[in-house]
């Protein structure tokens, strides 16, 4: 899609591929299984959250709406504010003041209005939520009163790994600041399962930072309900942004498919993940955002203490395509 082009015939349905690790497999000590990563680095805007905002642009076009809002850390910005203009329709991105917000600059170049909140990322979609709510605008919040579309769109992401494997894979690691995306697509494997389409529902393995994501830390404790975090152990850096959260909108929902499936929720450093996403850009010439080589090291935590019989996948986010090599 190319930058400025309004054509509502680029509306359409994403797809990305499916790539099998290979260099990495023996350095990792994962050569005892088949692991493919899901690169959603191919989606325009670089990273999975092209589905929601793609869904979420497409309800407010179809139930007439002339705005969208969404409080973001930066990824999911950028991409509400490139379908929104795709639509013709305007986008009102509030973002934490205190955070980096290296993706500030293309949310205002693809027209998108910002505006910085004090506070952190729970606050910035507060005010969203809030402000769609007095100006009658669409509210594509994680949590907000239209989650059910966010959960839909990555439900699609289970849909395109079964088509392109040929079955539900052993164990599905996704990077996890809400927990939106793994519940949609562990609903997106409970609902092939169900219908026939599949042999069996993965194990859904939850990856994030270890400084202060309420997934992780409530797994961690052996809790199926979301624990409090207290603000003091959040260490929040341009890394681990994204995974952050004192309180995870989609918590109960993503801990409830946790635990049905039997998988795990995995926090790491900022230097795991950053060294890990250098390793798949040096070995398997993927481009990977840190915070998202965090499911590549979930899936080697994972291996370490649990068999699997059969594929493992990675959602893998980046900002560029796969490098030629």
């Amino acid at each position: 899609m190319e930058e400025g082009d309004s054509s509502s015939s680029k509306l359409l349905a994403l797809s990305t591929p499916l790539l099998k690790l290979t260099s990495l497999r023996k350095l990792l000590n994962l050569d005892g299984a088949a692991v493919y990563l899901k690169y959603e680095g191919y989606n325009p805007t670089g990273t999975h959250k092209d589905r929601a905002a793609l869904a979420h642009v497409g309800e407010a076009v179809l139930n007439g709406y002339d705005t969208v809002t969404v409080g973001t850390c930066g990824n999911y910005g950028v991409a509400v504010a490139y379908y929104a203009r795709l639509a013709g329709l305007r986008a009102v991105i509030f973002v934490p003041k205190g955070y980096s917000n290296s993706r500030v600059p293309e949310m205002k170049r693809y027209g998108a209005r910002v505006v910085e909140v004090e506070g952190p990322y729970e606050d910035a979609v507060a005010v969203s939520v809030s402000s769609a709510r007095a100006n009658g605008w669409y509210d594509a919040n994680p949590g907000s009163v239209n989650d059910h579309v966010s959960i839909e769109a990555y439900s699609l992401i289970a849909r395109e790994i079964v088509r392109q494997l040929g079955d539900a894979p052993a164990v599905v690691a996704v990077p996890v600041g809400n927990g939106t995306t793994l519940v949609g697509i562990y609903h997106g494997f409970y609902r092939l399962y169900r219908a026939g389409e599949t042999t069996r529902i993965p194990r859904m393995v939850a990856a994030s930072t270890s400084n202060a994501n309420q997934l992780v830390y409530s797994w961690s404790r052996g809790s199926t309900e979301p624990l409090p975090v207290e603000v003091s152990e959040v260490r929040e850096t341009p890394v681990n942004e994204p995974l952050v959260a004192i309180r995870s909108l989609n918590a109960e929902e993503a801990l409830r498919a946790i635990y049905a499936s039997k998988g795990a929720a995995f926090g790491f450093s900022d230097s795991e993940m950053v060294e890990m996403s250098i390793l798949l850009r040096a070995f398997e010439g993927v481009s990977a955002l840190p915070a998202s080589a965090s499911a590549l090291l979930a899936v080697r935590e994972y291996l370490k203490a649990n068999e699997v019989d059969g594929p493992v996948v990675a959602v893998i986010t980046g900002r560029w395509r796969r490098e030629k090599r």
